[in-house]
């Protein structure tokens, strides 16, 4: 909490520094997580920053192989934190998505 009572986003940026590997080798957790996903029979959603350092364009298309019944956003001038960066475009997606349910 910041002196000013309100809590503030924070991140280690060394996560940055990790594998994150697209096909290939992956952990057991990583195995475990896509497994999960092509389990997924709930309506999902990704919402990507166009220009997040962390979900590469690869990344979201892996997911959406994985879980095809799930609907996607690209948000274009966001990075990673799409609410925060272009927020009225991310609660457009988000509202869209709510109301098809």
């Amino acid at each position: 909490m910041h002196p000013d009572g309100r809590w503030r986003w924070h991140w280690d940026p060394r996560f940055l520094d990790g594998r994150r590997p697209v096909g290939g080798h992956r952990s057991e957790f990583e195995q475990q997580l896509l497994g999960a996903a092509r389990e997924l029979k709930i309506p999902a959603m990704l919402v990507r920053g166009g220009s997040s350092e962390l979900v590469q364009e690869e990344h979201a298309k892996e997911f959406l192989a994985l879980v095809p019944h799930a609907r996607f956003a690209d948000v274009s001038g966001a990075r990673h934190m799409v609410a925060g960066d272009k927020n009225d475009q991310f609660s457009v997606a988000i509202l869209a998505f709510l109301n098809d349910l």
